[in-house]
């Protein structure tokens, strides 16, 4: 980047100045940011500004600045915005959109002290794309509940507001602080390129950009220097290890050499040796090999490596992970250090492994033991993403070289491929755990599993796990957090002078629509029934059910009713809410319960199994046998999440 360019620090404050105009020109995408995006950034700034705790993890309040990245701009010329400054948006319109959808939420949040916000406004449009302007114009001056032309923006809207309520942070002194916080500590760094620059190509050189040096690459040089490691050997054998574990989208073993891979993994790639000195010998003999091999045998094993590379270039394609290296790091540390409290934010990666005397925690040896086997387990007996895989969602498969064949494959980690039960509920039951808290980092749920599986492997070499033991150890996880929302509250039910937990419309937590969801899911494919309903019943709807990213509460019974009648007053009750996703809920939010039927059929598909039961009531409504079907359902499904 050239020097001549002008880099300024901006707080949110100075960034949406009145005098100041950004354009989103029409060579960029629409506004694409979704729970995961709006969620972390919501919660990296409440991190920062001490607001959140996070289970049994205290985030300590920081009185620092929060860097929030960079807004690459260019100065138009052609200016016909009176006095204004107008900037042409490069690189930053994701994060620029959301700050002003954010901004837009806390402008209408009653209670505050709003001194700040005097002078600003959203100062963003588009080229191209004058519905996404009149959108953000709509939610800054709390039209809402109106027809959402732009459903991605009014979406974006629903989260904030749901996460606010759902953390706790929707209180006035928190909301106060969290506005006091975002307007002057946090910080983006505006660039402005030259006037000369060709945008064009300068867009295309930003997004192609080459990657920066990642904190766990300046972790792994920590664990390898010559106070950690004590020759070249070990040096080698820890950087094989930690290279192999690094590509979280491909099977760990296919990260060594195929040699390699069968004396650490035997020849079915099933057992490992239990300690960093016995993977030592394996690979120091190895590279002797290699140093006495002949040009003969040199091209014979470059042709077979090339083999087994391009098959895995084909298969890893297929996979994908519900967490990144970083964060996986810190929870091997978090494993082997259950003392120490540690964080799993991968923004204090570094610091989380670091001693008051400034040494490792942990010794390079017996951390890469520990990075080794909880990535086997994670491999075998975590779910992961199906990427192109239209069909399945989600995979729990197990890397196998048994066969007879040359060939290796991916079999299911529990059962026989003729009984697919016992797989299936595992995946579902961590597919539930996982999409109900979207963002990468506090993935509480993962440490848990992984714990579970590192104590089950302790005394066998080969990792067998057991299934039924497994599931078991999963649900009473479900069964806990589940008890640490709703308290100490023996009944669940509701009471007009004081709902509850489960009856806060929008303020119920996703977990708990997740978790019933499972249940629901585990008895109707267990062949039982919820009241009248089987999975017979709900055909399509239950055979296409997967766990997704659904992050809205949508009321059945609208909140405002289309039709004009009398509004039923208890409409946020739990009889009458169900999880969705934020596209549906701006389409649907206001159709009578009948028409949501109507759509969902005419699509063979539900996005929930409580709604699709819901769905399978002919009246839904305030009064009369609508009212008796709600508190019905209502008392079925309490009565399964309370089991």
């Amino acid at each position: 980047m050239s020097q001549t360019n002008q880099v300024e620090q901006l707080s949110v404050k100075a960034l949406f100045d009145s005098k100041t105009q950004y354009v989103i020109p029409i060579y960029q995408r629409n506004y694409a940011w979704g729970a995961t995006e709006i969620e972390q950034l919501i919660q990296d700034i409440s991190d920062a500004a001490g607001l959140i705790t996070q289970s049994d993890e205290t985030v300590p309040v920081q009185a620092t600045r929060y860097y929030l990245g960079s807004l690459v701009v260019y100065q138009r010329t052609n200016q016909s915005n009176g006095s204004n400054v107008v900037y042409e948006t490069i690189d930053g319109q994701q994060r620029h959109t959301t700050l002003s959808i954010l901004l837009a939420y806390l402008k209408h949040q009653e209670g505050l002290n709003k001194e700040k916000l005097k002078g600003l406004k959203i100062n963003l449009a588009f080229d191209s794309r004058p519905k996404s302007s009149r959108a953000l114009d709509s939610i800054y001056t709390n039209k809402t509940n109106s027809e959402s032309e732009e459903p991605n923006i009014h979406a974006a809207f629903k989260i904030i507001q749901r996460y606010f309520k759902t953390k706790g942070l929707d209180s006035e002194d928190k909301t106060q602080q969290f506005l006091d916080y975002l307007l002057e500590s946090v910080i983006i760094l505006r660039v402005v390129v030259p006037p000369e620059t060709d945008l064009n190509h300068y867009f295309e050189i930003m997004n192609n950009r080459g990657e920066q040096l990642e904190k766990h690459e300046v972790l792994k040089a920590r664990f390898m220097a010559p106070d950690m490691l004590a020759n070249e050997e070990e040096r080698n054998c820890f950087s094989t290890i930690w290279d192999a574990c690094s590509n979280m989208k491909r099977y760990t073993q296919m990260g060594f050499q195929s040699d390699l891979r069968k004396e650490i993994f035997g020849t079915t790639w099933q057992t490992m040796p239990t300690s960093f000195e016995a993977i030592q010998e394996k690979h120091t003999s190895k590279l002797q090999n290699q140093d006495a091999m002949t040009l003969r045998d040199i091209i014979n094993n470059k042709a077979f490596s090339a083999n087994c590379e391009g098959e895995e270039r084909e298969k890893k394609e297929r996979f994908g992970s519900v967490i990144d290296f970083s964060n996986f790091l810190l929870h091997v540390l978090k494993l082997m250090k259950p003392e120490d409290n540690i964080s799993l934010d991968d923004k204090k990666l570094i610091d989380a492994f670091i001693c008051k005397d400034k040494g490792l925690k942990v010794s390079s040896k017996r951390f890469a033991e520990n990075l080794l086997k909880l990535r086997i387990l994670y491999d075998r007996y975590i779910i992961k993403p199906e990427q192109y895989d239209e069909k399945r969602k989600w995979s729990l498969l197990t890397l196998d070289n048994s066969s007879d064949s040359s060939s290796y494959s991916y079999i299911n980690s529990f059962g026989k491929e003729q009984d697919t039960k016992l797989n299936e509920k595992i995946m579902m039951i961590q597919s539930m755990f996982h999409v109900s808290n979207p963002a990468l980092v506090y993935k509480r749920w993962l440490n848990d599993a992984l714990s579970i599986l590192n104590e089950s492997t302790e005394q066998n070499a080969d990792f067998v796990v057991d299934g039924d033991r497994y599931l078991f150890e999963l649900e009473n996880l479900s069964d806990r957090y589940f008890k640490e929302i709703t308290g100490d509250e023996e009944d669940l039910a509701f009471y007009e002078e004081k709902p509850g937990v489960l009856h806060q419309g929008t303020g119920v937590q996703n977990f708990v629509f997740n978790r019933l969801d499972y249940l629901i899911w585990r008895e109707l494919s267990d062949g039982k029934a919820i009241g009248d309903v089987s999975k017979d019943t709900l055909e399509g709807q239950f055979t296409n059910f997967q766990f997704t990213f659904r992050t809205s509460v949508e009321h059945h019974f609208p909140q405002t009713d289309p039709s004009g009648a009398s509004k039923m007053k208890d409409v946020d009750r739990f009889g009458n809410l169900c999880l969705i996703s934020p596209s549906s809920n701006s389409r649907l939010s206001n159709y009578s319960p009948q028409d949501k039927k109507k759509f969902y059929q005419e699509n063979n598909r539900a996005e929930s199994l409580k709604q699709a039961i819901m769905m399978t009531y002919d009246d839904w409504g305030p009064d009369g046998k609508g009212r008796e079907n709600i508190e019905q359902h209502e008392q079925i499904m309490i009565s399964i999440l309370s089991k």
